[in-house]
């Protein structure tokens, strides 16, 4: 089957138009109450640096200094990690000056004793402060402190296996220093890894005869998420984090996120229970689908349709002014019975189709992967989150393999196809929310500096 998925490409969604503020909920007066249960902070974070470093690289490859190399040099003392590289060159030998000078120093960060090229984004040190460095894994547990369950903040990370011993060799100390501390990790799972094939659709065979495959894309940490002993999931990935002058907005929109979802979960629960007890108001809760959920359907709602879409794992999303950075968006998806709103990859529109390409463009938002999901049912048990996956929403890319093009299948996206079916909130929230770090010089952005 999963040939014929290469055969077909990825699929495409049929977006109707882009979310616009109608769209969006207001976020709720900030409470205390999604406190009552318990939250735990899930966080993708098993890449290796190496894409972030990917312009260095090259650098010591072709030796070619582009604006982006001089612009990493001319600001390398700016950088948190300009202390080690002090300390693996010696401050008298680092030469700013020279090409040779400059390819040192490159060399330093990337092959020498620093090898910040194999290290996890995750241990990259973003941040500088008076009293010393912070890593993604600092800034994380800081912001959940602000916002989880005060005696119990709870993270959970997904690492890569290679890094394992690295990320508890820190992780290990701070929980020993900080009894509230509970962190917790795991690996994409072997079993998720999905196979490659070549540009004519055949299996990819390796030197030694055996069929390649590959890891599932972030689709496949379902299985993670899933697995989480949780009442409310805030979801994050590892690079965005801002520097500690400049995230109250983060805090409070996380609040305003978690806030909103208890108050329509608490809704969505009564509904279920009015309709389970035949005491029920079948336009109210037409009107509430259609309101609150912006679930359009086609035909006529019944009974038990109400049930099968109110009975979902809900999520509330943060949405950003779009900024013209790469990455999905929220959209209105036609369904065939129904329509609804989707987080949507570009990779996912048919580029083909003027109607759809006119719609991404002008799209005024953007998908910034700030999630609160609320992941049991109104009885209190959890939701198999893996029977609300779209199996049809895949991705196919092409990469290579020791030099040779191939073709790889990823999994439903996390937010995407891995939560198709599920109830879904847009929430506008401030752009200084999001600070992602796609290369090392986004650390020079605002967001990553002292506020002034």
């Amino acid at each position: 089957m999963s040939i014929e998925k290469f055969k077909k490409g990825t699929p495409s969604v049929d977006i109707t138009r882009a979310v616009t503020k109608e769209d969006f909920e207001q976020p709720s007066e900030v409470s205390k109450e999604y406190l009552k249960q318990k939250c735990v902070k899930f966080i993708p974070a098993s890449g290796a640096a190496t894409r972030m470093f990917k312009a260095l690289y090259t650098f010591l490859e072709d030796e070619k200094e582009t604006d982006f190399v001089m612009r990493f040099i001319d600001h390398l003392e700016e950088f948190a990690f300009y202390e080690e590289i002090e300390k693996a060159m010696a401050p008298e030998t680092i030469d700013k000056e020279t090409h040779e000078g400059r390819l040192a120093i490159v060399r330093a960060l990337l092959e020498g004793e620093l090898n910040y090229g194999f290290y996890p984004k995750a241990l990259i040190e973003m941040h500088r402060y008076d009293w010393g460095t912070t890593t993604p894994i600092d800034e994380h547990i800081y912001e959940g402190e602000q916002y989880l369950n005060e005696d119990n903040v709870e993270l959970h990370f997904t690492i890569a296996k290679e890094h394992e011993k690295m990320f508890n060799d820190y992780v290990d100390p701070l929980m020993e220093k900080n009894e509230h501390l509970n962190i917790s990790y795991s690996f994409q799972s072997p079993e998720t890894d999905t196979i490659a094939v070549d540009m004519d659709n055949e299996p990819f065979k390796l030197e030694n005869g055996e069929t390649l495959y590959r890891p599932g894309g972030h689709g496949a940490l379902l299985q993670n998420l899933n697995a989480l002993d949780a009442d409310i999931i805030f979801i994050k990935n590892i690079d965005n984090v801002c520097h500690r002058s400049q995230i109250e907005d983060t805090i409070h929109s996380k609040k305003e996120l978690a806030s909103l979802g208890v108050e329509v979960k608490k809704k969505i629960d009564q509904y279920i229970e009015d309709l389970m007890s035949d005491d029920y108001d079948l336009k109210e809760i037409n009107d509430f689908i259609n309101d609150t959920l912006t679930i359009h359907f086609k035909d006529e709602l019944t009974k038990e349709k109400a049930l099968a879409f109110l009975n979902r794992p809900l999520r509330v999303c943060g949405m950003v002014q779009n900024q013209g950075e790469p990455g999905g968006g929220p959209f209105v998806v036609d369904n065939g019975r129904f329509t609804d709103l989707q987080i949507c990859e570009k990779s996912e529109i048919d580029l083909n189709d003027e109607e759809k390409v006119e719609i991404l463009n002008n799209s005024e938002f953007f998908n910034p992967v700030d999630l609160v999901c609320f992941v049991r049912d109104y009885k209190g048990d959890k939701f198999d989150l893996s029977k609300y996956a779209n199996e049809d929403r895949y991705f196919i890319s092409e990469k290579t393999h020791e030099g040779r093009p191939l073709k790889a299948l990823e999994h439903p996206g996390l937010w995407n196809g891995s939560m198709d079916n599920w109830n879904t909130l847009f929430v506008e929230v401030p752009i200084t929310t999001f600070n992602p770090v796609k290369n090392v010089n986004d650390l020079l952005r605002k967001g990553h500096r002292k506020s002034k």
